[in-house]
């Protein structure tokens, strides 16, 4: 991961592998690291994010639920999530009104096949023209 003024970027090889990681003092980025685990080679525990159950949804039980639901093996702790990967399927992906959780299953989607996010437009409380910078990323001229 390289942290710079700019946001977050993840590079690595061709497979994603798990981790077990505190992220306490960057558990904004939850979702997406969750959505990313989902689809790792190994298992991934994510610690010290209790409190973002207090966000503008239970992300944690919201997590746990959309990746289930798509075929993932997700298991809530006191102050984290266990993600241990398995092939996922396409499905619609509830976003709980959470602008974090609607652009975590935007990622997730670039990896699981027709998955369907409910509600993008709740992406418009951080970032109003997210669909669009989204549709550019993904289906450029």
């Amino acid at each position: 991961f390289d942290f710079s003024d700019d946001g977050l970027t993840a590079t690595g090889p061709g497979t994603l592998t798990g981790i077990d990681v505190d992220m306490r003092e960057i558990s904004e980025v939850t979702p997406t690291i969750a959505a990313l685990a989902a689809v790792a080679s190994g298992p991934t525990t994510i610690r010290g994010v209790g409190h973002i159950r207090l966000h503008e949804t239970d992300r944690l039980a919201a997590l746990a639920a959309e990746i289930n639901r798509l075929g993932g093996d997700v298991r809530e702790t006191s102050d984290g999530l266990e993600i241990r990967p398995r092939p996922l399927t396409g499905g619609v992906w509830q976003t709980y009104d959470d602008h974090r959780l609607a652009m975590s299953g935007a990622v997730l989607g670039l990896v699981v096949p027709a998955l369907e996010i409910a509600d993008i437009g709740c992406t418009s409380k951080t970032m109003p023209d997210f669909p669009d910078r989204w549709l550019a990323l993904v289906q450029p001229d």
